[in-house]
């Protein structure tokens, strides 16, 4: 078994602006990073209802209160958050689930998790309790203590929300905390096949494949990741560990090239039930598009990965995916170099500001393109490690 990769701080990163597709739901969330290992706690995120509901004009002064709210939240005033929650539930009644569930959210960052839990639980029994719901009011039986009373909700809440990525994610976190990485896989890769615009689940994902002997998977869960995901400080994470996993498994000795993205003996222990040809087909292209270079640098990396879904397409055309479509046509319409330069960025950031500040002509039309074509995934073109077998 190889080496457990280990998450380095991230570098300042000045050239490369991975923020942009910035949120716009007006909740402020508090996302959560941790290492991989058995001995990092798992954190809660994505915790926050994302639905905006357009103010009638009787609520205008509540969602001032709201915005307020969230304000006082970024500077850790939980107290004054507080509050203008409660005065913007009077105020606007209507808006009952909203502002009681953003009042629940403010006592979970207090770590107050049974007021938490006494809002939540009552929202539960409303015919449109989301999933989010759910999720919180879990995450706060969770943090309380009370594991079991938390499955309990996750699982209620999928009585009502079968394909909610949310709950997928929470039920994967509670086994992965236990070390349970085959159980938490299983979630997280149940929550990508079923909500496949759910970035978490795929850095859930990621992040267990990263730091196994089976990068093959995490590099192609890192990757759709960052699409859906552009711009966080999980997104700069992932960038070098990307950029460092290609840069430990293809290695150049004297007369030699080695690919090593797949030795499957901790998590896909079942592969003798269950052959994958993927990793093989994966690691064959890309061993054939590693030849001419003699070392891993951004420039060297691109090539060689263009090289490499030029052979794969060709020699593997069983295992069309949506990510390797999209890297043929982001090769078609010219952005395939600076698309990597954005993705790798953070791992090696004086290649990538160097490249920039001389391509920044190039480099803006991509980002104009980029920004105006979302990563094209769906149900139906949905990315999973079972879906390659």
């Amino acid at each position: 078994m190889k080496r457990l990769l280990i998450l380095i701080v991230v570098l300042t990163f000045p050239f490369v602006c991975l923020a942009q597709t910035p949120k716009t739901s007006t909740q402020t969330k508090s996302k959560a990073k941790s290492k991989t290992t058995s001995k990092q706690p798992i954190k809660k995120e994505d915790t926050k209802i994302k639905t905006a509901v357009k103010p009638s004009d009787v609520c205008i002064k509540a969602e001032e209160k709201l915005k307020q709210a969230h304000l006082q939240i970024e500077d850790n005033q939980y107290w004054v958050a507080e509050e203008l929650l409660k005065e913007a539930l009077a105020i606007c009644p209507s808006k009952e689930l909203k502002y009681k569930y953003e009042l629940a959210w403010t006592y979970y960052l207090m770590k107050e998790y049974q007021k938490a839990i006494k809002i939540l639980d009552p929202l539960t029994k409303q015919s449109d309790c989301p999933a989010d719901v759910y999720q919180l009011l879990g995450n706060s039986y969770d943090e309380a203590g009370n594991e079991s009373m938390a499955i309990v909700t996750y699982d209620k809440g999928f009585d009502k929300h079968p394909k909610a990525g949310c709950l997928f994610l929470e039920r994967g976190n509670i086994a992965y905390k236990r070390s349970n990485f085959i159980g938490a896989l299983f979630y997280y890769e149940k929550g990508i096949e079923q909500d496949p615009s759910f970035a978490s689940n795929y850095y859930r994902a990621s992040q267990i494949f990263l730091s196994s002997s089976e990068e093959v998977w995490g590099i192609m869960y890192g990757e759709i990741f960052m699409n859906l995901e552009r711009g966080s400080v999980r997104s700069q994470e992932i960038s070098k560990k990307l950029y460092d996993t290609y840069h430990s498994e293809i290695t150049f000795n004297v007369n030699q090239i080695s690919v090593n993205f797949n030795d499957p003996t901790i998590v896909y222990s079942d592969s003798k039930t269950r052959p994958n040809l993927f990793p093989e087909n994966y690691e064959n292209a890309m061993l054939k598009a590693c030849y001419g270079k003699n070392n891993i640098t951004l420039s060297s990396l691109i090539d060689i990965r263009k090289k490499f879904i030029q052979i794969f397409l060709r020699e593997s055309p069983t295992f069309k995916n949506v990510l390797f479509d999209y890297h043929k046509q982001l090769i078609d319409l010219g952005f395939f170099e600076p698309y990597n330069y954005w993705l790798f960025g953070y791992g090696n950031t004086n290649e990538a500001g160097i490249w920039i500040s001389q391509n920044k002509a190039l480099f803006d039309r991509f980002m104009v393109w980029f920004n105006e074509n979302p990563f094209p995934i769906s149900k139906d073109n949905v990315f999973s490690r079972y879906k390659m077998e």
